[in-house]
């Protein structure tokens, strides 16, 4: 009886060190800018339709889209804009191609992504709407400085920052926040805070409801290890190491708290972030919500797939509610 007691006792302490260890590499691979590991094995593992896609229609059409969005991109009425925050300095692209109108997108992109790889086109199909346009790169992405990713939650205090630049700009705009991804994500929490009544809704594609339910679907489908007691783990080091808890970054707790019209949208063949997040999204807001779902387009493709009824879709519902 001794025996088992003591091999129980040892199981025990040798799947804590092994769980403490797994938490504490997930974590520096998640939310540290520079990791060597994710950027050679880890983002095929998370995000593998990025990788493993043969050539398709959708490949010309994503082709022409970065072509246009470069050329937007690169139009004599853009221009760098940056944001001092702390210690950290903040990067936007400036696009004002409409200077009398009142009409304004702020344009959030996704996770270790940049707002010209994943907003220039978006941008570009807003300025044909009318509207002018700000693309930040989040803290520790792109242009911008840091290190500790936000995964949205630190970056609605930064994207509260950039609404502000733009009433500086343009006191009567009326704004609307577009996000994909972690830009999604960004976008959800933030529509719980105190916001200015320039704010008129919000368009979140492929976001996610929280990060800790993140992080557990990417720990089972990726990594192939169970979410607990890995995140429970990591849940309590994040605070330490990055200064919020994953449970508290909540798209779900914050959309909660928000009135304004959502529309959401998510491709099927997600394998990212799983598009069964839009409903515990939807159902969490108060406001006018509608939903765009595109069949088995991957992680932020519906508008390459669906790209004339994703943007009819997109401008037929900001007219209507915005």
């Amino acid at each position: 009886m001794k025996w088992v007691l003591f091999i129980l006792v040892i199981l025990v302490i040798l799947v804590s060190v092994i769980s403490v260890y797994a938490a504490n590499f997930f974590l520096n691979v998640a939310l540290f800018r520079n990791n060597k590991w994710y950027d050679e094995t880890g983002h095929k593992m998370m995000n593998p339709d990025n990788f493993n896609k043969g050539k398709s229609q959708y490949d010309l059409i994503e082709e022409q889209q970065i072509q246009q969005g470069d050329a937007f991109w690169q139009l004599a009425f853009a221009q760098d804009h940056w944001l001092e925050t702390g210690e950290e300095k903040l990067y936007s692209r400036l696009i004002i191609p409409h200077t009398e109108s009142k009409k304004w997108v702020i344009c959030v992109h996704g996770y270790r992504s940049f707002g010209k790889r994943d907003m220039a086109f978006v941008a570009s199909k807003f300025s044909e709407q009318g509207y002018n346009i700000l693309v930040p790169d989040l803290k520790a992405h792109g242009k911008s400085t840091g290190n500790a990713i936000g995964m949205g939650w630190l970056d609605r205090l930064d994207l509260l920052k950039w609404i502000q630049e733009v009433l500086v700009i343009e006191p009567a705009a009326e704004i609307i926040l577009f996000g994909g991804s972690m830009g999604a994500a960004t976008v959800m929490m933030t529509s719980g805070e105190n916001l200015p009544e320039n704010i008129k809704g919000f368009i979140v594609d492929c976001g996610y409801s929280s990060v800790y339910n993140e992080f557990g679907a990417m720990l089972r489908s990726a990594f192939k290890l169970p979410a607990f007691p890995i995140l429970t783990i990591a849940n309590a080091l994040a605070k330490k190491k990055v200064g919020y808890s994953l449970k508290d970054a909540s798209s779900v707790r914050q959309l909660a708290k928000n009135e304004l019209p959502t529309l959401f949208i998510h491709g099927t063949g997600d394998k990212f972030v799983p598009h069964q997040m839009l409903y515990e999204n939807m159902e969490a807001t108060k406001g006018v919500k509608e939903s765009l779902i595109v069949e088995k387009a991957p992680h932020l493709s519906s508008f390459i797939y669906e790209p004339e009824h994703y943007f009819e879709t997109v401008f037929e519902f900001i007219h209507r509610y915005c």
